[in-house]
């Protein structure tokens, strides 16, 4: 039997537009990710396959506030080939995440394939691109554009659980 939810007689839609900045630490006591499996090709790094969990700010600088996590890994293949999850902290967003994958080069664009929780069924892209480089570290600036569906919500306006 099908319930229905009298929330949205089509797909309801939200819009985000955002932008937040990955944290991305390769060196040193609090680096953010690490090589799991070393190249094949030590000159192309073909083979090579990095883990990472970077900090996700809402401001290029280390005292920012953190919003999220970016869980995943990136894999040269040709180009390094990215595949996250972006957990989110907070408020909000708490728990929510979305799904990420594309090429990372020093700038470009990530698909978002999908979401969970508050943002179930996201779709959209990231684009990217390294700001305040240091030898170090780097942020990498996401200028998100997302839609998503919220969790339904019944005739007062209460979600549905």
């Amino acid at each position: 039997m099908v319930s229905l939810s009298s929330s949205c007689p089509t797909r309801c839609e939200m819009e985000i537009v955002w932008t937040l900045y990955a944290r991305q630490i390769g060196n040193g006591v609090n680096r953010n990710q690490e090589q799991a499996v070393p190249p094949v090709n030590n000159i192309t790094q073909f083979g090579a396959i990095v883990v990472n969990n970077w900090a996700v700010l809402d401001a290029p600088v280390p005292t920012a506030n953190i919003v999220a996590h970016a869980r995943g890994t990136h894999m040269m293949a040709g180009d390094w080939f990215t595949s996250l999850s972006i957990v989110f902290e907070g408020a909000r967003f708490n728990g929510s995440t979305f799904q990420v994958m594309g090429i990372t080069d020093a700038q470009g664009q990530w698909a978002i394939v999908g979401g969970t929780g508050e943002l179930a069924r996201a779709d959209g892209t990231i684009k990217h691109k390294i700001v305040n480089p240091t030898k170090d570290e780097n942020y990498r600036q996401l200028d998100i554009h997302a839609f998503y569906s919220p969790p339904a919500v019944n005739a007062n306006f209460i979600a549905d659980e």
